[in-house]
């Protein structure tokens, strides 16, 4: 069984054209050295196939990588990008809707800027009328997660018992990279000790503050999504990290996540699944995993999570 913690549903009305182009080129340049794509093939083609409308691709992405439920995320960034045709409130309830068809595949994570006038009370419209499971946050966008001009947002999230899946690590501009340093987490962390927060891609590069973090912190949990590009450069230098990190975190603190479907034309899902599902068996030299710990990741640690165990 695997949980794919980290996908992310679009669909054109979601966003603004200008967030689309940035999609294309995350394209282009996280493609692999011999199968490079250009800004135009990536717009034309790539972004255009993300887009899904009632849920029915990405189950049948699931159904082709070997993957039985995924958490399909809201992105709320128009205060970068702009606002899309259909705005956040749209996107939330469209998303909402996509895991109600398939209830047995998807759960619903909804977004909302914190900075938004309305954010409490769409908060509550997300969960109370469309049953949406989890938060999804892009404090990218320009905002500190541990500004307590926040808490009330977070009081309610924790409050509803909900589980924060939040971006780490550093992006190109215009997101604002330091607002998703991992040490942005220890404060909020500390004072909602009873909020499951999950630390996305593991802070890529800053992985090692994020170890930091999460020997302090034991609400702190990571996925390991967007990590295909240096599994498939190097196996061995990611099986290093993943090991690296989960001595810190434990075997139960460490999620599966796909990223999809932003790398999903680039690199092989079904692929990357059994990269982690295989550490036990072909993890390089001197790097130990055992069977439980790859059970965990893939699928384990996601079902506690969601309560669906």
């Amino acid at each position: 069984m695997v949980i794919d913690m980290h996908y992310h549903f679009f669909d054109a009305p979601f966003h603004s054209p200008k967030m689309w182009n940035e999609m294309a080129q995350l394209c282009v340049e996280f493609s692999p050295a011999h199968k490079p794509v250009t800004f135009e093939e990536a717009r034309r083609n790539l972004v255009p196939q993300m887009f899904d409308s009632t849920g029915e691709k990405t189950v049948r992405n699931l159904d082709n990588w070997g993957i039985e439920k995924a958490a399909i995320l809201a992105v709320d960034n128009g205060f970068m990008y702009g606002e899309g045709e259909i705005g956040i409130e749209g996107q939330n309830e469209a998303i909402a809707m996509a895991a109600r068809r398939f209830p047995d595949r998807l759960v619903a994570f909804l977004s909302i800027d914190p900075r938004r006038p309305n954010a409490l009370e769409l908060l509550d419209r997300c969960v109370n009328d469309w049953g949406m499971k989890g938060v999804k946050c892009h404090p990218d966008t320009g905002w500190f997660p541990d500004d307590e001009a926040y808490y009330p947002f977070w009081e309610k999230v924790s409050d509803y018992g909900l589980p924060v899946l939040t971006h780490t690590g550093p992006l190109p501009p215009p997101s604002k990279s330091e607002c998703v340093h991992p040490e942005r987490l220890d404060k909020l962390l500390a004072d909602f000790p009873e909020m499951n927060v999950i630390a996305a891609h593991m802070a890529f590069r800053w992985y090692k503050e994020l170890m930091e973090v999460g020997k302090r912190r034991p609400n702190l949990m990571c996925d390991c999504s967007a990590w295909q590009p240096t599994a498939h450069e190097s196996y061995g230098k990611a099986a290093y990290i993943l090991r690296k990190v989960m001595n810190v975190f434990g075997p139960n603190r460490m999620v599966f996540g796909t990223d999809a479907p932003t790398f999903s034309f680039l690199y092989s899902e079904r692929e990357w699944v059994n990269m982690i599902r295989d550490l036990p068996t072909k993890a390089p030299e001197g790097i130990k995993f055992v069977p439980a710990e790859a059970e965990a990741v893939l699928y384990g640690n996601a079902a506690r999570v969601l309560r669906l165990a």
